[in-house]
């Protein structure tokens, strides 16, 4: 348990900071207050939808996030980021069953995704200079995610960041072209997607997500910046530009996990309440956006649409927008099941257009059904893109069945 209050910060995208507020926990539980000088800069709250924008002790919930808000607990790492954080703790004596999740607040200090930060930081490893060869540091990265313990285990935390249960780097890109894994270096910041035999998808994973986000961006759906890279014996890995940083600083970002509270390693959401909420937070233009992403999931058999892979961003006046688009990959369940259902079916928006059309200001379903056509025939340029990209033949030849059979299930 910490015995000290942990103050939050925000990071501004001029680079500024401000304090928030501050963090405590005994064993009752955490407890978060805001900051009285914060609050007479920004009178709303980091959190619109479970903090409250006043001075009172807010005590969290103590289910999905560890006990903490969900805001916070945006900052705490996936899969992935916490295998790395629980062997650090090992390694250094500690039972990784008994850190509480404001220890791990502290562990992570300001490597975290979106513009919350965490001090007094607690430090475990000893500083290590050392700027690791991109190549390198993500094969180190696979290997550890196949059961291989790595000794660059330090360098692999600082670029672990906070999402995802698969790994990835977080890296700049400097201006002369190399990428550094120094967490203060100037340039462009990215996430570098890896792959792994262990993947449903195994090593066409990056080639067919970079599939999808070019189907979506032709579509007019934002996402971000994305390119492939190559790595080793001929494999790719998808390079992406982190949406929550400004060139000197961040910007405030949470996860329809952290807004609403939601459990995300399981079905917890329906589109119809996801749309509304956007709607309330960020305008109906935004709610509009939403509706063509859930459809293009629909179509494109993306069904670990989990409440993760929604995010908002807040600029430095606390205006609320969608984050862009991201984690879209073909990703059948075995349930044949969305993570996120439609109006409470998991398989299919048939029945559900109306009350998403209304959700989002329309007055009829039809803007959805025209989304709906679109989307399937810019789904036809995927067998070609596939090819082109090196995907396996019975996997394009899969992908594009499927996406045909959910096109006609509509009819």
């Amino acid at each position: 348990m910490l015995e000290t209050p942990l103050r939050v910060n925000r990071t501004f995208s001029d680079g500024s900071k401000a304090h928030i507020g501050t963090l405590a926990e005994n064993r009752a539980g955490t407890y978060f207050q805001f900051d009285e000088n914060y609050l007479a800069q920004h009178p709303t709250s980091i959190a619109p939808f479970n903090i409250k924008a006043d001075l009172t002790l807010q005590k969290a919930p103590k289910q999905p996030h560890y006990g903490i808000h969900g805001v916070f607990g945006d900052s705490l790492p996936d899969g992935w980021g916490l295998h790395l954080m629980d062997r650090v703790f090992r390694q250094n004596g500690y039972n990784p069953q008994l850190i509480t999740a404001l220890e791990r607040l502290a562990y992570i200090g300001d490597q975290c995704l979106g513009a919350l930060s965490y001090e007094p930081e607690m430090h475990l490893l000893e500083a290590d200079s050392r700027d690791v060869e991109l190549v390198t540091l993500g094969q180190e990265a696979v290997k550890e995610f196949e059961g291989t313990e790595s000794k660059l285990i330090e360098q692999l935390m600082n670029a672990a960041g906070s999402g995802g249960a698969r790994p990835k780097l977080n890296v700049t890109k400097t201006s002369d072209g190399q990428f550094s894994t120094h967490a203060n270096a100037t340039g462009e910041k990215l996430i570098v997607k890896l792959t792994s035999e262990k993947f449903d998808l195994k090593h066409s994973e990056s080639l067919v997500e970079y599939a999808y986000m070019q189907m979506a961006s032709n579509l007019g759906i934002e996402t971000p910046k994305f390119e492939l890279i190559e790595a080793s014996a001929g494999r790719m890995w998808l390079q992406q530009t982190r949406f929550d940083c400004t060139p000197q600083g961040k910007r405030h970002m949470i996860s329809a996990c952290g807004l609403l509270d939601a459990p995300f390693r399981e079905p917890s959401l329906d589109y119809v309440d996801l749309v509304k909420a956007t709607r309330m937070l960020c305008g109906v233009g935004e709610a509009r956006k939403l509706v063509k992403r859930a459809l293009f999931n629909f179509i494109t058999v993306n069904q670990d649409d989990h409440a993760k892979n929604f995010a908002f961003l807040a600029d430095d006046n606390d205006q609320w927008r969608l984050s862009p688009f991201y984690d879209i990959v073909y990703s059948p369940s075995p349930y044949k099941q969305h993570m996120t259902s439609f109006n409470g079916n998991g398989s299919s928006p048939k029945q559900a257009l109306n009350i998403l059309a209304g959700q989002a200001g329309y007055s009829s379903d039809k803007p959805l059904r025209e989304m709906l056509e679109e989307i399937y025939q810019q789904s036809r340029s995927f067998t070609q893109e596939a090819k082109n990209l090196g995907i396996p033949n019975q996997l394009l030849t899969s992908i594009d069945n499927q996406m045909t059979e959910k096109w006609n299930s509509l009819r």
